[in-house]
């Protein structure tokens, strides 16, 4: 899609449709980064971990497990002598 460059007050800009807007999750505000010569615009999320919980439960669904105890092994000398509930 070609799109032509606009004033914008004392700036430039684009008009986006809202159908690509929507495609791409993209409402309110934008994260913009440039790479390799191209804008790339990315939708801001509310929440760092918005989503994991969605991705947890599809993944639980589909039965992944994981293989061992992630936690086996991490324990140090604080947890064992000082840590209390």
């Amino acid at each position: 899609m070609i799109q032509p460059i606009r004033k914008i007050g004392n700036s430039q800009g684009i008009l986006l449709p809202r159908t690509i807007l929507q495609q791409a999750g993209i409402e309110g505000t934008v994260d913009i980064e440039i790479a390799d010569g191209a804008l790339i615009l990315r939708a801001v999320k509310k929440h760092p971990r918005d989503g994991w919980e969605t991705a947890f439960d599809a993944a639980i669904n589909a039965g992944d497990q994981p293989e061992s105890d992630l936690f086996d092994g991490t324990k140090n000398h604080f947890d064992q002598t000082e840590w209390t509930w």
